[in-house]
């Protein structure tokens, strides 16, 4: 089992950083499509007014894999991230579904956000990823701990990028 927490300060409200970026579609297809290059993307949600659910389904590009790792995974990967939003504790519970190997993978995290100020906030990810493999189950963890870091990463970048085009 490994895990890893990663911040981003952002300068938005935490109102702005939900609505605006994190659950609107404009915002979701530019960041994935776009952004992240990943191959295919597609999202439904539900609101409720108190909880946002969502499902979002991924074709990310497969990286620099080892070579078990591959041989494992295959040519081709997706992943269903189901989750929910609950506006009162404004927290982002969720677990990303594999499309190979769903019964020895289990992804969980949660997204939150701090209020640094009025318009300025930081944005906390924790993620815990295990998977069950004998003798590569290490390697394959390492991979997708790596792959997520990178694009939490790369989305800090672009929503800094879309808080100022918007004039957010």
């Amino acid at each position: 089992m490994a895990d890893f927490s990663i911040r981003h300060e952002f300068e938005c409200d935490e109102k702005t950083f939900w609505e605006k970026c994190t659950f609107d579609d404009e915002f979701n297809r530019r960041l994935y499509l776009e952004h992240l290059k990943f191959p295919g993307w597609k999202c439904t949600q539900e609101d409720d007014g108190k909880k946002i659910h969502r499902k979002v389904y991924v074709d990310p590009p497969i990286g620099n894999v080892p070579g078990p790792v591959k041989k494992a995974m295959g040519d081709k990967l997706s992943y269903l991230e189901e989750g929910t939003y609950d506006r009162s504790t404004q927290k982002y519970v969720f677990t990303a579904i594999p499309s190979t190997m769903a019964d020895k993978t289990k992804t969980t995290g949660e997204l939150y956000t701090e209020k640094l100020g009025d318009k300025r906030i930081a944005r906390i990810a924790k993620v815990r990823v295990e998977v069950k493999i004998f003798l590569i189950g290490g390697m394959v963890e390492e991979v997708i701990l790596r792959d997520m870091k990178d694009s939490y990463n790369a989305a800090a970048r672009f929503i800094e990028t879309f808080l100022k085009e918007k004039g957010y």
